[in-house]
């Protein structure tokens, strides 16, 4: 951060000296310009290379693609470097310490980003002026609109996190003519402006040199904001799907079981239509979410089918097929109480022969099972329907516990 000191101090310098006039600081352009080649690298010797110090400043998250990998930023980078041909004494112009040059006569560092998602390109649009110091010290601040690829991972929609970033180097050069670093590890969010979608968790900006190439990786981890999703996808869906649950409490004499199944099937399945532009719509990987979605739809499916069979039982006549034993000691088993009535049975007691003697009758409770009950297709029916609602809402219940517990 020396350099912005340095900066600073140049400015309230010039703030606080007599103010040159518009002929001192053309001749001072026409000084430097004078001889100057916007080709040639500032460079001292040879044998050492040169050094490009970059910041980088976030304005904001322009854009998220899960589908393309493509994610976009506003922001923009503050370029340090010296050029000792830029360089003159402030007393001979008027204690003129700093001027702006512009981006197409000086020469800039080609700065480019290497993962960029539609072309390779350098940063500058010929629009941004190159300050410089009377020292040689020249910055260079271009913005825009940065697109990089990034590899997307919606496994667990939307409780999903992100990692992207941005490799940028002087392109052509190689480390033993520019090394390009970052001062700083830490991105500037000064100017940022919340995402609405997604929450920056770590951002980071570091310096990778090897013989080959030197390269600065500004890197983002992101955490998507699950509420739009929970409360419009999540929730409704599994509102529907016990709303579609409730069909066996309906009576069954109603006559509406089978169109309040297929009305609630056919809600969700148009509800899915709706919420698939919310989704991540890729296949490798594909969201965990998507197959939650589709076993509710495959449960649906499955209760409208269930929901036929018990009318289909619920109609049979018992006089001309009747339950088989083994379903009516099922039913009596699952779904009714077994029936204990208290009898009384008269029992002999014989005691030893006497005068006074006589036999006695004595009555005791008798506790033997009355099985007699018949069971109708009525209740064969009713049983399988409660035996089906807890079954379908226990995996319910478990589907949704598995799925918060797989993704968050």
């Amino acid at each position: 951060m020396k350099w912005l000191v340095y900066f600073s101090l140049c400015v309230i310098f010039t703030d606080l000296a007599i103010p040159a006039n518009i002929t001192e600081v053309n001749t001072l352009y026409t000084d430097l310009m004078s001889g100057y080649n916007k080709y040639i690298r500032p460079l001292t010797s040879t044998s050492d290379p040169m050094y490009v110090n970059v910041t980088f400043s976030l304005l904001g998250i322009k854009e998220f693609d899960e589908v393309n990998g493509k994610f976009s930023v506003n922001g923009f980078f503050m370029i340090t470097w010296s050029d000792s041909r830029l360089a003159w004494a402030p007393l001979l112009y008027n204690n003129i310490y700093t001027i702006e040059l512009p981006e197409s006569k000086v020469w800039i560092p080609n700065l480019t980003l290497l993962n960029s998602y539609e072309r390779v390109e350098s940063l500058g649009r010929g629009i941004v002026p190159v300050t410089v110091t009377s020292t040689g010290k020249a910055f260079w601040s271009p913005g825009d609109v940065i697109s990089s690829a990034c590899d997307v991972d919606v496994t667990y929609y939307p409780f999903d996190t992100q990692s992207c970033s941005m490799m940028l180097t002087c392109f052509g050069f190689a480390p033993t003519a520019i090394v390009t670093q970052a001062p700083d590890t830490e991105i500037n969010m000064a100017f940022f402006s919340e995402h609405g979608t997604w929450e920056l968790l770590d951002k980071k900006i570091n310096t990778f040199l090897n013989p080959g190439t030197s390269y600065i990786s500004i890197s983002m981890d992101m955490k998507r904001r699950p509420a739009f999703a929970v409360i419009n996808i999540v929730l409704p869906m599994l509102f529907m799907v016990v709303l579609n649950l409730l069909v066996f409490v309906l009576p069954v004499e109603s006559g509406e079981r089978l169109s309040y199944s297929i009305t609630v099937l056919l809600a969700i399945a148009v509800f899915l239509t709706l919420v698939g532009d919310n989704l991540p719509k890729t296949s490798k990987p594909t969201a965990i979410l998507s197959y939650f979605l589709l076993a509710d739809l495959v449960l649906s499916s499955l209760i409208c089918v269930f929901v036929i069979l018990g009318l289909a039982i619920y109609y049979k006549d018992d006089s001309e097929k009747p339950v088989p034993k083994i379903i009516a000691r099922i039913v009596k088993l699952c779904c009714h109480r077994r029936k204990r009535t208290g009898g009384i049975k008269n029992i002999t007691v014989v005691e030893p022969y006497n005068e006074r003697s006589t036999d006695k009758k004595f009555s005791v409770p008798d506790n033997e099972d009355e099985d007699d009950e018949k069971v109708t297709w009525k209740m064969v029916s009713n049983c399988f329907d409660w035996i089906v609602f807890v079954t379908c809402l226990v995996a319910i219940i478990i589907s949704k516990i598995l799925y918060f517990f797989m993704t968050m």
